[in-house]
């Protein structure tokens, strides 16, 4: 069984190059999923006074503390997302700038 997840761990990002679109970075998903409707996928958007990723001056401290207790209609993953997972999205939202 192990060994069937670790070969769907490494043929995933295969199979997604074989489709022509390149591999996910880790939290981009999970970007994708809760963050992508107000802050958009270049993190530009700003629906709903969602603040424009690519020139916030927050360091990842910052931004996990908003996206763990949210603020004004940011909503609060903390209870949605893992620990790891709001760091994963952090740390994937820091490469949008």
């Amino acid at each position: 069984m192990l060994r069937f997840l670790l070969l769907l761990l490494f043929l995933s990002p295969l199979a997604r190059l074989a489709q022509g679109k390149p591999p996910l970075l880790p939290g981009q998903a999970l970007f994708q999923k809760n963050c992508v409707r107000c802050h958009g996928a270049d993190g530009r958007k700003g629906a709903s006074g969602a603040h424009d990723l690519t020139k916030s001056n927050l360091n990842a401290f910052g931004r996990t503390y908003l996206v763990t207790n949210g603020l004004g209609k940011m909503p609060a993953f903390g209870k949605t997302l893992t620990p790891a997972q709001v760091q994963e999205v952090v740390a994937y939202s820091l490469t949008l700038k």
